[in-house]
């Protein structure tokens, strides 16, 4: 696996280790420029889609960076040079060799080791081929990729000119917007100034720099030695102040209102909140004079005007205006307009879609395609061929007959000759595409270089558009605190009325507020003695939780016993003196604005409170109840004891005795009368009537039950009404048990016949009460839980009632109030009625007064922009008519050149008629030359077949050429025997010859 890096400059590959991936892109960078010496600065590494690959993001957060879809590197070096980018051409060593390779073996013989370096040549361009085809493809390749490393610039592009077209909308109504409010913002800083020349003349007051210069200090005394802090604060304090100001009395204002406020507090709260202001203190001090510490109580001679300028040095309100007009000038329309111009040519040249597209690229890339698939097809060919070439040879070699090598040779040579065909074909197609791939890296030179040059163009233009868009918004921004600025001196005598008014509300407030609570906790302590009185008088009573519900409950603890939480302590200490100064030393703009505020009416809620204290007064008496009930809890306290010193048995006791009691104490139920007298009481009703609710309801008295014996025995002893109130169940039944067992105790001589009348009707007594105080406990179960929740719910509604008469309370004092803030209301209404109606017509007549102004300044800005309209046209009309002239001219040279091209035209299509008389001469050519081929592939054809029947009959032929091989051995012998005989013949008589003719020369005589 690597990495990819495509330079789309001359498309070339770049390949680098997959260890970059989890690096970021300035490593890469730099194992860019170290291995293929490109510099860091001129590098440009783009991915699909537009975006620009960050320098401190790691290469593997893009999904870029493989064979097919790589990183795109742009060489700015490479695109910003004059030169084209030029293409390595690569030629092969053997591609060169081939064609005179093909010669030389044409001109070989028709031998076996022809057939074999024809074969291995017949490899050789095979192997050519594949390289020359796998060349071609890598060019196209390169060539697609160079197209889509155009599109992802262009997208990059067309992301650049959105946003430089959304900064250009945004300046744009920003600017418009501003124009629209150029005059009102000169109107406020001509308010400004007015407003300095007030608030250099209001004072500021010294209070007012208390709290902050006090912060101040205690940021710089909280270093360890606080003595030397200490010392170091009085000596600022003096230097401040100046020698005359340690020697001048305190204000009495305020300042002095506490005091039980030590010096080193005052001499604190007398400084200033910045060290910037101490100057002009110092200055202010050594102005002043005795005449001046008379008028100014406060001996803090500071303007308003001074504070302000100090506050965010050195932008004082000077400093700020003249910023103001600074930026105003700086965003002339005279200077904006023409830039705005230049910014929308920009874009204009931005959308240039005749740079942007590539016309015909598309097609060519597809031709081009096209082209690669025909190489393939000669690749293929060039296979088959050379794999006829081994079959050939194999079977040659194989056959070991020479006498087939001719024919042999020439099919090669015929092949051959289409291989050499095809490399050729090939060659072209290799040409082709190189310089395809040349043209379309000067193309992309010449769209580069456009595109970094509008590029650039785009980015000063925006840098100029933030810049100018940043002034426009500090403008805007110094206008609010201009005009914020402007109403400083109405905010400022406003704040100080305000104050003063809460002051004087607080104090009154307060003071209602604490005699409120006061009584409050009057009423609420008294109401609460008596109410624990009652209640430990009642506790123990048999009428609790019965007749009298809800005696349980207390008075709420949160009304009117608590103070009030303490608000406006963080207000500066501005008195009333301090607001009459401000008014006799401020100018009469602010005079308005310095009233002495009016307090609301406190008569109802002082009425509220004398009808309070009359209460608590009321609720403090001691009344006959009250009184009452001390009484009665001071007999019960007596009786407690009496009981306690009755029951404890004694020696000297009396049957007839009895224990003395109070004169109001209710004296015991004595039942008194004799031995056998018969009682007459009424009969009684039966035990499902006798209910807890029917005991309860009655006054069930012990005497309506009649007993038959038992007046001895009850004139020993009495019931006292204590063990009742104290039983621990509170029923009738356990009082009349307690009541038995201390009578049984103390009489002396109880009766204890169960046959007797008296037993028999005790015992039918206790059987009775005993049947009514079953019935009764299963009763007072379900009493109790019906008792329990009815004090839930009576505890609730007491609840709910308390906060109803609260509330009900609150909303009369509430209705109290609005009554008289209507009657404040209405009278403010009238006021700012008479006051709104002063304005409404001033401000008409201002208004009036603008508008004519306005339209004057329209009506002559609108005359002076047409006269600058006129002179334009008019200058324009001179350039127009100028260049028509030169346009005139040029014409006139194309129509000579016209001429010119249509006699050119005229000899061009003489000239092309020419070229289709010869094209048709080599189509007739061209026709007779593929019926030659037609015929030569018929007798190819036909050979070939002859050629199979001669295989086939040549193994027939191999047999009998060897039987022929003997007979024509045997017939040489004989044909030499007999040439041997005819020739030794033929020599005797040719030596005969030779001897007769020598007798016959020697025989003849010699000429004379």
């Amino acid at each position: 696996m690597k990495l990819y890096v495509f330079q789309v400059n001359n498309g070339s590959t770049l390949t680098f280790d997959t260890d970059l991936a989890v690096q970021t892109v300035l490593e890469l960078k730099h194992a860019i420029q170290a291995k293929y010496k490109i510099a860091i600065q001129h590098q440009v590494l783009v991915v699909n889609g537009g975006d620009c690959m960050a320098a401190e993001r790691r290469v593997c957060s893009y999904s870029a960076g493989t064979e097919t879809n790589p990183i795109f590197l742009f060489n700015k070096e490479m695109i910003l040079c004059d030169r084209d980018p030029t293409i390595p051409k690569t030629t092969f060593s053997i591609e060169s060799e081939i064609q005179v390779k093909v010669e030389e073996s044409l001109l070989m013989p028709a031998v076996f080791h022809t057939v074999a370096s024809r074969t291995q040549l017949a490899l050789e361009m095979f192997e050519v081929a594949k390289k020359l085809c796998s060349f071609c493809e890598r060019l196209v390749h390169d060539e697609h990729l160079q197209h889509q490393g155009w599109a992802a610039i262009m997208a990059n592009l067309d992301d650049c000119t959105l946003s430089y077209q959304k900064l250009l909308v945004k300046f744009d109504t920003s600017y418009v917007n501003y124009q629209h409010d150029l005059e009102q913002i000169k109107v406020k800083l001509s308010k400004l100034g007015t407003s300095v020349s007030v608030m250099a003349r209001i004072p500021l007051l010294e209070c007012l720099t208390r709290h902050s210069y006090k912060e101040s200090m205690e940021k710089s005394s909280s270093t360890p030695g606080k003595d030397s802090d200490e010392t170091e604060e009085e000596k600022s304090t003096e230097s401040v102040l100046g020698p005359t100001e340690a020697q001048r009395p305190p204000k009495p204002s305020t300042f002095n209102s506490a005091p039980s406020q030590p010096t080193g507090d005052q001499e604190t709260n007398e400084m200033t909140d910045s060290g910037g202001l101490r100057s002009a203190l110092l200055d202010d001090e050594d102005e002043d004079d005795d005449g001046a510490e008379l008028t100014n109580p406060s001996c803090f001679n500071v303007t308003l005007l001074d504070w302000i300028n100090v506050q965010d040095r050195p932008n004082d309100v000077e400093s700020v205006v003249r910023k103001c007009f600074d930026s105003i000038n700086r965003l002339d329309p005279r200077i904006i307009q023409p830039f705005l111009t230049d910014c929308r040519d920009t874009i204009a040249k931005l959308d240039n879609q005749n740079m942007k597209t590539i016309k015909g690229l598309e097609d060519r890339l597809y031709a081009l395609d096209q082209m690669i698939a025909s190489c393939k097809k000669l690749v293929n060919e060039q296979k088959e061929l050379a794999q006829g070439f081994l079959a050939n040879q194999k079977r040659a070699e194989n056959l070991k007959d020479t006498s087939v090598l001719p024919d042999l040779c020439l099919s090669h040579t015929n092949q051959l000759m289409i291989m050499l065909n095809n490399h050729r074909k090939l060659l072209d197609i290799k040409k082709k595409c190189t310089t395809a791939k040349q043209e379309l890296a000067n193309n992309l030179q010449v769209r580069l270089k456009w595109c970094c040059y509008v590029m650039l163009h785009a980015d000063q233009d925006a840098e100029k558009l933030q810049a100018l868009l940043r002034l426009l918004t500090e403008l805007m921004e110094r206008v609010r605190v201009v005009e914020a600025l402007s109403t400083v001196p109405q905010m400022y005598c406003l704040a100080v009325v305000e104050v003063v008014r809460r002051k004087m509300f607080m104090r009154h407030y307060r003071e209602w507020a604490y005699a409120l609570v006061k009584d409050g906790k009057r009423l609420y302590e008294a109401e609460k003695f008596k109410r624990e009185s009652f209640g430990k008088l009642f506790r123990k009573s048999f009428l609790r939780n019965r007749l009298f519900r809800g005696l349980d409950s207390w008075p709420p603890t949160s009304f009117c016993t608590r103070k009030p939480r303490r608000f406006d302590d963080e207000l500066p200490d501005i008195s009333v003196d301090d607001l009459q100064y401000l008014k006799s030393c401020c100018p009469s703009e602010v005079q308005p604005f310095l009233l002495v505020p009016t307090m609301c009416d406190f008569e109802p809620l002082n009425r509220h409170v004398e009808t309070l204290h009359q209460l608590v007064k009321a609720a403090q008496s001691v009344d006959e109840m009250s009184q009452t009930i001390t009484d009665l809890l001071n007999e019960q306290r007596t009786s407690y004891s009496q009981r306690s010193s009755v029951l404890t048995p004694q020696s000297g006791s009396m049957p007839g005795s009895s224990t003395p009691r109070s004169p109001k104490t209710p004296s015991s139920l004595n039942l008194q009368g004799p031995i056998c007298q018969p009682l007459h009481v009424p009969i009684p009703a039966p035990l499902e009537d006798l209910s807890p609710d029917s005991i309860d309801a009655q006054t069930f008295d012990f005497e309506t039950i009649g007993h038959p014996n038992m007046d001895p025995v009850l004139q020993q002893g009495s019931l006292d009404l204590d063990s009742l109130a104290e039983s621990p169940e509170s029923d009738f039944m356990s009082a009349v048990n307690e009541f038995v067992i201390e009578e049984n105790l103390t009489s002396p001589n109880p009766t204890s016949d169960p046959t007797s009348p008296e037993m028999m009707g005790e015992s039918l007594y206790s059987s009775v009460i005993n049947a009514i105080d079953n019935k009764r406990m299963q009763d007072t179960t379900i009493l109790e839980r019906e008792n329990s929740r009815i004090v839930v719910l009576k505890q609730e509604i007491d609840k709910y009632r308390s906060a109803a008469e609260e509330s009900h309370s609150n909303f009369r004092s509430v209705k109290d109030d609005l009554h008289h803030l209507r009657g404040v209301v209405l009278k403010e209404q009238q006021d700012f009625g008479f006051v709104l109606i002063n304005m409404s017509t001033e401000v008409r007549n201002i208004v009036d007064n603008i508008c004519e102004i306005h339209k004057l300044e329209l009506k002559e800005q609108h005359e002076s922009e047409l006269r600058s309209l006129r002179q334009e046209l008019g200058k324009q009309v001179q350039t127009l008519t100028e260049e028509n002239q030169v346009n005139q001219n040029i014409v006139r040279d194309v129509q000579r050149a016209m001429l010119e091209l249509e006699g050119r035209m005229e000899r061009k299509e003489k000239e092309l008629t020419q070229l289709e008389n010869e094209k048709e001469r080599w189509v007739e050519t061209e026709g007779n030359q593929t019926g030659r081929i037609e015929n030569l592939d018929q007798m190819i054809a036909e050979q070939i077949e002859e050629i199979k029947t001669l295989s086939a009959s040549k193994e027939s032929l191999s047999s009998q050429l060897e039987n022929l091989h003997f007979e024509i051995e045997r017939s040489q012998q004989k044909i030499r025997q007999e040439l041997e005989v005819v020739e030794q013949s033929h020599l005797k008589e040719m030596e005969d010859k030779m001897k007769q003719e020598h007798a016959d020369k020697l025989e003849s005589p010699y000429p004379g």
